[in-house]
């Protein structure tokens, strides 16, 4: 079977194998931002998981103290006893401080790790989408190369032109693979900065509430609305976490991206807040409260400028991606173009040295077995007589 008939019976598959490339060429470079997403998750998870583990048989340490002190009639009739009621309720006061802190620190790291878990599973899942794209490219390339092979395989000095064609067409994927690389970087730095920007809305949201509960405080509201703000504060220093986490993720991935700045909650205590409640003490962490919400306001204000630059950065790589696609798929057609020429030649008898004229037909009167051997023409020389 002739190389030309070879190329016309490939044609058909040939356009669609570079039909389907062309549509999951972005697959291979998603697929490795994906691993390395995936895979710092799953580091964070483990250090995560160690801390929760360390800090359950702290909580209980605290725990068992507290109770030791809110459950010992006898200590307290023996401090009232020898005058040092005070001391008592300080150091219970203390060792419910000391609880409180203990079981926040530990909720906080608990929620942390679901958040962790719960990004990780949704990395997974589109890790499986894209490693499926990713087979299929794999899969469509390895038929080129075998189909391109079957036809024209190895350098071929003698077709200059289809090798200069063919390593336009390698530089080309390799551009088109790193603005690819480049493309889901920033799609990934817009997912981060997404989940950051809606922490920070859930902690603002948190910080309003305790706000609210801080003003009514204020006008005696009493130990319950004490416990409400110190839960609602609770709420919004969890969140705060999960942003701190998102930023070191950040971090690893675009160390150019400014950090959003101070990030501290208000706290307060259970002495000021519950043991000595008065209007001081309430108009002090309000004071807090309101520094806290200014802090998370400016915070998401940063993060919304970063979302919108990278949003423009995101426009401008896609261009650049559109116009490497555009190149390789010229220079794949270009690189047809040249090895169906190349052929073309091969069967016009032009296959050496890239179109230089093979052995041409011995001219009339030379015997077919060889130039060497010379046959003179029948008959007389013109214009003599037989």
């Amino acid at each position: 079977m002739s190389i030309h008939t070879k190329i016309q019976q490939a044609a058909h598959k040939n356009e669609q194998l570079l039909r389907g490339l062309e549509e999951t060429d972005s697959a291979p470079s998603q697929l490795k931002q994906q691993n390395a997403y995936v895979a710092d998750l799953d580091a964070q998870i483990k250090q995560t998981t160690k801390r929760v583990d360390e800090l359950k048989p702290k909580s209980k340490v605290e725990l068992k103290e507290h109770e030791k002190y809110r459950d010992s009639h006898f200590r307290r009739f023996a401090h009232k006893a020898s005058g040092k009621k005070e001391r008592f309720e300080e150091k219970a006061a203390k060792e419910e401080k000391e609880y409180f802190d203990a079981i926040q620190e530990q909720k906080s790291a608990e929620d942390e790790l679901d958040y962790l878990k719960q990004l990780r599973a949704e990395a997974e899942t589109r890790k499986q989408e894209i490693a499926t794209e990713a087979k299929r490219h794999d899969t469509l390339q390895s038929e080129l190369d075998e189909l391109y092979n079957s036809i024209f395989a190895g350098h071929t000095p003698e077709f200059p032109d289809e090798d200069r064609k063919e390593e336009a067409c390698t530089a080309a994927h390799t551009h088109v693979q790193e603005q690819t690389q480049r493309l889901e970087r920033e799609r990934h730095i817009l997912f981060l900065l997404g989940q950051t920007s809606s922490k920070l809305s859930l902690a603002r949201k948190h910080l309003d509430s305790a706000y609210g509960m801080s003003q009514f405080d204020m006008f005696g509201g009493g130990t319950m609305s004490s416990m409400q703000k110190r839960n609602y504060l609770e709420r919004a220093e969890s969140a705060i976490q999960q942003v701190r986490m998102l930023q070191q993720q950040l971090k690893q991935v675009a160390p150019e991206i400014p950090a959003l700045g101070q990030l501290n909650i208000a706290m307060g205590s259970i002495w000021s807040d519950v043991v000595f409640d008065n209007i001081f003490t309430d108009m002090q962490m309000h004071d807090q409260i309101k520094n806290s919400m200014m802090q998370v306001e400016r915070a998401g204000n940063t993060c919304g400028d970063l979302i919108r630059q990278r949003e423009q950065e995101e426009k401008k790589v896609q261009d650049e991606v559109r116009q490497a696609k555009d190149k390789l798929q010229t220079a794949r057609m270009e690189l047809q173009t040249a090895r169906e020429d190349a052929f073309r030649r091969v069967l016009a008898g032009n296959a050496d040295a890239g179109g230089g004229g093979g052995d041409a037909p011995p001219p009339p009167g030379y015997a077919s077995q060889g130039q060497d051997e010379y046959a003179p023409p029948a008959g007389p020389p013109p214009g003599y007589s037989g």
